[in-house]
């Protein structure tokens, strides 16, 4: 989108009608002759500004250019570069076009490279009057105000780009005040000074939404201690987390000193937590350590757990029934483990609990291809039916479901018609699945012909409601 701006023609530019009249013809040579003399228009009324247009469309001029341009920073959200140059035009027409610009063209920063960040860095310096200062530095107010998603991403320290974050994070802390994204990507909280901890604990301490992706702590309890420092943190998201040295954060909880817990309870309005690849088993038990002590009302509404193996289940099953009946939505990925052990891992997960859960997505569901039929055995035993522990898992639930998602990764058609979907259809006959919206279905194989097909007439009932939903291919659908 591109908008063209033109200025209005200057007041003391335009034409007068005094200078602009000119004589009329006459055939008398007398000098007194009124007719011979210029006929001069008088004008009593003086010329008037254009006329200027409402705050309301100045306004809406700006919202539709930054509607294209995603409030936050997304690999899998792109925008047209173009839009974000006609928003950095509209800032140059004036303040007030200015401030209204600076909303969308600055929402969210994303710094990767030692170069950009830095020069990032020595711009939003800038903007800094200091008092002592003899020099006038930018008479405005510095944007800085304006950015409300953080992104950063440490490199991996060569010799082309070496590592930033320890040399700009105080001064990220410093100039961005308003920060309640944040995202930190392959950082060693152990390895930054004290300076720049202190930077990152005081100064974001209200961010309400905080992922940490390759992230690394020297033991958990220093994990759990980071993520207490976040009062008004709301949403979770651990993604690739590593702990040196586990040491149970429960035991810090049970006891205090002075008075007080070696380590914080988690936020009271943390309302969503999302793990994988991260451990489970100390955070889990920090979260419901905190809840027991907290006593919060409302609690968590949504969980994303993903790689999820025989070792996690057991402290995820007491997770789900300590959050209880404020859980709404589910988001669980097995690994590798719930080929061989799927029914240990069902068997520790209770969603009876759960009483007003309205979501449920299973991601991870590897279906194996059976042994081929011998073709000299008379009497062959067809192959035993797989997936019958998602049929277990699903029939506990006892709210009224709207959404239910299956990821399926069968090896090819034999392994998809081993599938237990007549105990599913059961399930979905039961009362509290009768105000489903929509039951989904990805088959991830696209080298089997067919498979869509075989899903879609096994879940026949779920077809004539209009609910089902069958697609194969790629699952576009992520856990975090």
């Amino acid at each position: 989108m591109a908008i063209l701006l033109t200025q209005p023609l200057a007041p003391h530019l335009l034409q007068s009608p005094l200078t602009c009249c000119k004589p009329l013809p006459t055939s008398s040579g007398c000098p007194h002759d009124a007719s011979s003399s210029p006929i001069l228009t008088p004008t009593t009324s003086k010329s008037r500004p254009p006329p200027s247009l409402p705050a309301e469309l100045h306004l809406q001029i700006i919202d539709t250019i930054a509607s294209c341009i995603p409030r936050t920073p997304s690999r899998d959200e792109p925008y047209d570069p173009t839009d974000l140059a006609s928003l950095c035009a509209c800032s140059l027409v004036c303040k007030l076009w200015l401030n209204t610009a600076r909303a969308g063209i600055w929402p969210g920063v994303r710094l990767s490279t030692r170069k950009k960040s830095m020069a990032f860095v020595e711009l939003l310096g800038a903007y800094v009057c200091e008092p002592d200062d003899a020099r006038l530095r930018i008479g405005i107010p510095n944007f800085g105000l304006y950015v409300i998603h953080l992104s950063v991403r440490e490199t991996r320290g060569n010799v082309w780009d070496p590592k930033w974050l320890n040399d700009a994070l105080p001064h990220l802390a410093a100039h961005l005040p308003r920060i309640r994204t944040l995202e930190m990507e392959r950082v060693t909280w152990e390895y930054l000074s004290a300076r720049s901890r202190a930077a990152c604990l005081k100064p974001f301490k209200r961010v309400t939404k905080l992922t940490l992706r390759g992230f690394a702590f020297h033991t958990s309890s220093d994990m759990c201690g980071f993520l207490a420092e976040f009062d008004e943190l709301e949403v979770l998201t651990l993604d690739g987390v590593h702990c040196a040295k586990m040491n149970t954060p429960r035991w810090f909880l049970d006891c205090p000193v002075n008075g007080e817990s070696t380590i914080r309870s988690p936020s009271r309005v943390l309302k969503e937590v999302g793990i994988r690849g991260a451990p489970m088993e100390p955070i889990l038990e920090w979260i419901m350590a905190g809840l027991q002590c907290q006593k919060v009302v409302g609690g968590i509404t949504r969980v994303r757990l993903g790689g999820v193996g025989a070792l996690e289940a057991d402290v995820i099953g007491k997770f789900l029934k300590e959050v209880g009946e404020s859980l709404r939505k589910v988001h669980i990925g097995f690994n590798t483990d719930f080929i061989d052990r799927g029914d240990g891992l069902v068997s520790q997960m209770d969603l009876a609990h759960n009483t007003n859960l309205e979501e449920c997505h299973i991601f991870g569901l590897v279906v194996p291809s059976p042994p081929p039929i011998d073709p000299f055995e008379q009497d062959s035993t067809p192959p035993p039916r797989t997936l019958t522990h998602v049929t277990s898992l699903l029939s506990q639930i006892r709210s009224p479901m709207r959404v239910l998602s299956l990821a399926l990764y069968p090896a090819d058609l034999r392994a998809i018609s081993t599938i237990d979907f007549e105990g599913l259809a059961g399930v979905f006959e039961k009362p509290m699945w009768s105000e489903l919206d929509e039951v989904r279905v990805v088959i991830s194989n696209k080298g089997e012909c067919g498979l869509g097909r075989v899903a879609e007439e096994r879940l026949n009932a779920l077809g004539e409601r209009g609910v089902l939903r069958v697609n194969v291919g790629f699952d576009e659908r992520e856990i975090l």
